[in-house]
């Protein structure tokens, strides 16, 4: 199949201009526990994602969850290095919080990042 080059750099084009803005997950941070340990929760630019991440004396560091909201749909990853006994705990507590909590949250690493 050949592709003549000036279609090629129009569709890369209408591609590039149309993707979304990078996201950038570092307001706050604010300090929340789950599983009975620390972490420190980061919000996204988009308003709704959340990033949490293990602190000092928590078994499961190294460990990161990503938490992306678009409308009613939340999909929650994560990965890391520590306990999984302990990272497994706090996915559970995640995968449980509601939209309310996720916005207090998002509300408290907002007020953290204005008073710095």
């Amino acid at each position: 199949m050949k592709i003549h080059l000036p279609l090629a750099l129009t569709l890369f084009a209408s591609f590039y201009t149309h993707s979304a803005p990078p996201m950038s997950c570092n307001i706050g941070p604010a300090h929340t526990e789950l599983a009975a340990a620390k972490w420190q929760v980061t919000s996204c630019s988009d308003g709704q994602s959340l990033v949490f991440a293990t602190m000092k004396g928590n078994p499961a560091m190294p460990f990161m969850f990503f938490i992306k909201r678009d409308g009613d749909k939340t999909t929650i990853s994560g990965e890391g290095k520590g306990s999984k006994e302990y990272s497994s705990k706090a996915f559970e507590e995640l995968r449980t919080m509601t939209e309310s909590q996720f916005e207090d949250l998002i509300q408290a690493t907002m007020l953290v990042d204005l008073n710095n």
